[in-house]
């Protein structure tokens, strides 16, 4: 591909998604000029936990007249909205405000473009496998609550209603991005059409730390294994196992790791770092986080010998892994249990014709057999990297946006 006639100026408003920031790190790892001609906007939460830890200067927005503001102020080519879905959803932004920042940004003459985490797959949310939810208004369980059989049919009903809900939000939402360009970290050739926006993907090449051969991380004192887990998996696996139980599994992990000559690190709820805490409180070779700034969680999660996930579609597993560093999964997690579409599209395209690897979550965690895997992923990183070398550049895909109709 050529190179961009112009340098663009790029804008990117981020979601409260971790997976949504980590991707625009990647997309800006290492492109100093591309930094110098970039904006990142961050909601109020996000901008708390990240905003004073980032490679580069980013700022709040509590409302779309913030973002439309600064973007007349900074006069940018392009807008990326991570993930415009999602900020719908979340509601991060209502359905009316996501409708006008697009229109107003349209009329300021601005390219807009999405991320797209769902791999088009957008649409069969309200086909989701979610389980019915025995939740009603409390004024209604009052009245109710005494009486089983009722109180069952009243909350199957308004499980019901919440669905319609959810289709009229999706479908308002599709019907805002349908024309919107979608970006992916990805290859998508093949994906199923599902609107009428131009597709583009890059690769970026400078976030694989050092050249030809992918590196094994590696830390100072004793290796360390990562594990990460986030709240929609953290209710799938309680539901599986029960609060303490699945407490109790954890617990057992980090108690086979210290046992390996390991340090063990977790990231997770607070439930889970609260109840570990109890046991391995003020223990050295164990870190506990429930949260933390994403240039602390990227030197985590490059430095670990293994990283541990309990879903196989988190953004920060697939940059370990195009860097030939192990991840393993205890579940395939809630994207992939609740959106079967999903899951299909998304191991075809996100693992690039490879496959992720399991473990049984009961059994002990063998270091030498996961040391014996090595080769397996570092094989897999370079196939993923002749795939990905294909791509555009993040400039160059900036500029297809700015050219698209």
């Amino acid at each position: 591909m050529s190179a961009p006639k112009r340098p663009v100026r790029a804008f990117f408003v981020i979601d409260n998604d971790f997976g949504a920031l980590a991707t625009v790190m990647y997309l800006l790892h290492g492109q100093a000029d591309l930094c110098a001609r970039s904006t990142i906007l961050l909601p109020e939460r996000a901008h708390g936990l990240h905003g004073g830890h980032m490679p580069m200067p980013s700022r709040v927005y509590r409302s779309t007249q913030d973002i439309l503001d600064i973007v007349d102020e900074v006069a940018p080519d392009v807008v990326c909205l991570f993930s415009a879905h999602v900020l719908a959803l979340q509601g991060v932004l209502k359905i009316s405000a996501l409708r006008e920042l697009v229109h107003e940004l349209r009329r300021r003459g601005k390219k807009v473009a999405t991320s797209d985490p769902f791999l088009g797959t957008f649409q069969w949310i309200t086909e989701a496998e979610v389980p019915a939810s025995p939740t009603i208004p409390r004024w209604l369980d009052r009245i109710v609550g005494r009486l089983p059989r009722l109180r069952g049919r009243v909350a199957g009903l308004t499980h019901k209603l919440a669905r319609k809900r959810l289709a009229v939000h999706v479908r308002r939402i599709a019907s805002i991005l349908d024309d919107v360009a979608h970006i992916y970290p990805v290859p998508v050739e093949g994906l199923p059409a599902h609107n009428r926006g131009a597709r583009v993907s890059f690769f970026n090449p400078r976030y694989l730390r050092d050249g030809e051969e992918p590196r094994a991380g590696t830390g100072g004192g004793a290796p360390r294994w990562l594990f990460v887990l986030a709240q929609f998996d953290l209710e799938f696996q309680e539901r599986r196992h029960g609060k303490k139980g699945f407490a109790e599994l954890v617990a057992a992990m980090v108690r086979e790791t210290v046992a390996a000559g390991r340090q063990a690190t977790f990231i997770g709820p607070a439930a889970v770092t609260d109840a570990l805490s109890a046991e391995f409180g003020g223990n050295p070779a164990v870190v506990l986080l429930p949260y933390c700034a994403y240039d602390e969680f990227e030197r985590w999660l490059l430095d670990a010998e293994f990283a541990f996930y309990w879903q196989i579609f988190s953004t920060s597993s697939f940059l370990r892994l195009w860097n030939g560093l192990p991840v393993f999964f205890f579940d395939c997690g809630h994207n992939a249990r609740l959106l079967r579409p999903l899951e299909a599209l998304g191991l075809r395209y996100y693992y690039l014709g490879d496959r992720p690897v399991f473990l049984d979550a009961d059994a002990p965690l063998d270091a030498a057999g996961l040391a014996a895997l090595r080769g397996q992923f570092l094989r897999s990183a370079q196939d993923s990297r002749r795939r990905l070398a294909s791509l555009a550049s993040p400039d160059e895909m900036l500029s297809a946006i700015l050219e698209s109709r």
